[in-house]
């Protein structure tokens, strides 16, 4: 595998999707920074924090704090879902697929380079929103309070943007890969893997409304089955690959 090859198709994945319309632009940069501020509508819903006993205000930090959160679980579903499918169906129109299995390119170079060029930019704009958060609680809110989310939640907040993210983004991308390679159309591309977000979300608001993401342990368990769905999703995609039958099926 010569890493080389793989920069460069990252590279060319990347001028091609942000080039290519709205689309990818709506789904990376638009609906990140309406979650982000739909983010803090519960946290500054509560004019006064001070005002709340002291014995009251672990509670009210955490709730405050994890339904956030749902929103940063949303970001590397949403933004791979985008590139993936755009990668996928602008090369099934332009017929520029075909010319790149002629090269030496081998087939693990490609889906190692089309994974990473829609899981990089989800987990970067994931961390890079979750910053802009925490940098506006720290102006807006007293220090106390933040101080009390990190000790009750830090390790969580870790966990999702260290863990789950990179794994969710995987997913998604693995599956829209999967499901733009068997179809000819955008729009049925785009719902048909919008579907493959649901048991990640269901998860998250069953774990979230249960008052149970607190808890390292469920978490880490949800990232388990991420993993046994990343390998599994990678070997489908695998499997459904034929340089030969791409070649012709895309004529």
């Amino acid at each position: 595998m010569t890493l080389k090859r793989v920069r460069v198709l990252i590279l060319k994945e990347w001028r091609e999707a942000f080039k290519g319309g709205k689309t990818v632009w709506i789904g990376t940069v638009a609906i990140p920074l309406i979650l982000l501020g739909v983010s803090f509508f519960q946290l500054f819903s509560i004019s006064d924090l001070r005002a709340i006993p002291p014995d009251k205000l672990p509670e009210v930090v955490a709730t405050l704090f994890l339904v956030p959160l749902l929103y940063f679980l949303m970001f590397p579903l949403v933004i791979p879902h985008s590139i993936a499918i755009y990668a996928i169906m602008s090369e099934k129109e332009q017929k520029s697929l075909e010319p790149l299995l002629a090269t030496p390119l081998r087939t693990g170079e490609l889906f190692l380079a089309k994974t990473l060029a829609s899981v990089l930019p989800a987990v970067g704009i994931t961390w890079i929103a979750f910053g802009l958060f925490m940098i506006i609680v720290q102006v807006f809110l007293p220090a106390r309070v933040l101080a009390l989310a990190w000790e009750q939640l830090g390790t969580i907040w870790l966990m999702t943007l260290g863990l789950f993210a990179p794994l969710a983004a995987t997913f998604m991308t693995l599956a829209s890969m999967a499901i733009a390679t068997r179809v000819s159309d955008v729009r049925t591309a785009q719902l048909l893997s919008s579907f493959a977000m649901l048991p990640i979300l269901m998860s998250a608001f069953l774990l979230i409304f249960q008052q149970m993401l607190d808890k390292p342990m469920l978490l880490g368990g949800l990232c388990g089955a991420l993993i046994v769905l990343d390998i599994a999703l990678l070997g489908l995609n695998v499997k459904l690959f034929g340089r030969e039958e791409i070649l012709t099926r895309w004529r």
